[in-house]
């Protein structure tokens, strides 16, 4: 990459922080009144409302945050610092890489800690180390996903799925749970909400670029070190060269590569240490999603490069003209290091099937399930059909926020004759396809066969939690059969 420099004086352009702000939150309205349209088409216009109440939510509190500081500190002109501290577009973006079931109290707090607490203590526009609306994500991530609603439900995201499958997704098959990639690029799934659709974002990069309110060295370079190190994966572990893409348009790389990534004040200062940042959150992402339990990493690679930020400005201080050469050997030494991590984590990472079966038998990773043990998390409810057989329900792995969690109904149909199970077949579950599926398979629901409150059954691999959700279905069925 070919780094331009002009001597001064360096007279930029005529666009302003008001213009660059005013072009960001045209971009940043235009993705919300996406994922309005879509939560409205797919789940309803309740779900559409929702993103509506979100988004004024946290702007309002922006706002008021603002306010309150500025007369605080006796600002001489309250309404200008508001004006000129653009908080409203820290509140839109936390709002777009939030799930849409955060509960809006959860969105005002995390909302008023990103712009107290991310951006004001530390001087205001300008001065602020992290990307404030990382920061509020960061906190309503880790504290708030007790107050996400419960009402809305769908299968696993893209990148808790890849997870379950340790980001090693060996069957092209598995983006049709997505629409394929086709429909991944449109946005025509649900995850965070304004994550999803890759045109949308990559029309606003390039409205962005050719206003000049962003470089297009930032985006592309990130989005091009997770594509690169996710094509090497692939080639190494005998995975589909479409993992590559995938991997950038699942999760938050795009969104995060197009308005977050490019945030002037928490990147460096140079084009150069930009790149540096660039590929290293691009490295960073690529190792969270491999090694972490964290379903995708583009949150916490963009904070952990905010601090190496001072670092990069410093590795690069100096004449960006006399010492062009200089910074261009040393982003290309730091590319190298940066991919060659990559490479050499990805090169260990295992398939979650090879790492149970790498386990020693005598380890008792083989769980044992006792059906007359105790399923009260479970939840399970059955209803007596009187020929026999029982109509069952019970928590399972569902909706997952971005914490990877969340649950919704399994449902079976369970027939028992003389206090032992004749046979199971499971009518409703969530989980994700080629992981949690197998313990609803033919196979493994012929194990409950002839079981009686007595009796165990072992744990499908890799699905314990369908699993146990599926055993406390036929225990709940064996003891109402029993009259207990």
């Amino acid at each position: 990459m070919k780094f331009t420099f002009k001597p001064s004086p360096n007279y930029r352009s005529a666009q302003s922080t008001t213009g660059i702000m005013k072009d960001l939150t045209e971009c940043l309205l235009a993705v919300t009144l996406f994922s309005v349209i879509y939560y409205c088409q797919a789940y309803g216009a309740k779900w559409g409302l929702r993103v509506i109440a979100m988004m004024a939510a946290a702007v309002a509190t922006a706002l008021i945050c603002d306010a309150l500081w500025f007369k605080a500190r006796k600002s001489a002109d309250i309404e200008n610092s508001v004006r000129t501290s653009y908080s409203w577009v820290t509140a839109m973006i936390l709002v777009l890489i939030s799930p849409v079931k955060a509960s809006v109290y959860s969105i005002i707090v995390c909302t008023a800690v990103a712009v107290v607490f991310g951006k004001l203590v530390f001087g205001g526009f300008g001065q602020n180390i992290f990307n404030p609306a990382a920061f509020g994500e960061a906190v309503l991530m880790n504290n708030f996903a007790s107050t996400y609603s419960e009402d809305f439900t769908t299968s696993a995201t893209p990148t808790v799925a890849a997870k379950g499958l340790k980001w090693l997704v060996s069957d092209a098959s598995f983006y049709d749970t997505y629409g394929g990639l086709g429909g991944m690029f449109m946005g025509s799934y649900a995850s965070t909400i304004g994550s999803t659709c890759a045109l949308l974002l990559i029309l606003c990069a390039v409205f962005l670029i050719w206003n000049k309110d962003i470089d297009w060295q930032v985006p592309v370079t990130y989005i091009l070190t997770v594509f690169v190190l996710s094509l090497i994966l692939a080639l190494m572990k005998g995975l589909p060269a479409s993992y590559a893409v995938f991997s950038v348009l699942a999760g938050g790389v795009m969104f995060g590569a197009v308005f977050m990534m490019t945030d002037p004040v928490t990147s460096p200062v140079t084009l150069p240490g930009r790149v540096v940042f660039a590929i290293g959150a691009g490295m960073l992402t690529f190792l969270i999603r491999l090694k972490s339990n964290l379903s995708d990493g583009v949150l916490y690679s963009i904070l952990l490069m905010n601090m190496l930020v001072p670092a990069i400005d410093k590795l690069f201080d100096g004449s960006q003209i006399k010492d062009a050469k200089a910074f261009q050997k040393k982003v290309c030494i730091f590319a190298v290091i940066f991919l060659a991590i990559g490479v050499a984590v990805g090169a260990s990472a295992k398939p979650a099937e090879a790492e149970e079966t790498a386990a020693p038998a005598s380890s008792g990773t083989a769980a044992s399930i006792a059906l007359n043990g105790d399923f009260a998390d479970n939840e399970a409810t059955c209803t007596d059909n009187g020929d026999g057989s029982y109509s069952c329900s019970a928590k399972g792995f569902g909706l997952i926020n971005n914490m990877g969690e969340g649950y919704a109904n399994n449902e079976a149909a369970v027939t028992v004759k003389d206090g032992a199970v004749v046979s199971v077949e499971v009518t409703t579950f969530g989980d994700t396809a080629g992981v949690g599926d197998m313990a609803t398979s033919a196979d493994a629901l012929k194990a409950y066969e002839g079981k009686t409150l007595d009796d165990s059954v072992d744990a499908t691999s890799g699905a314990t939690f369908t699993s146990n959700s599926v055993a406390s279905m036929v225990s709940a069925a064996l003891n109402m059969a029993a009259g207990n």
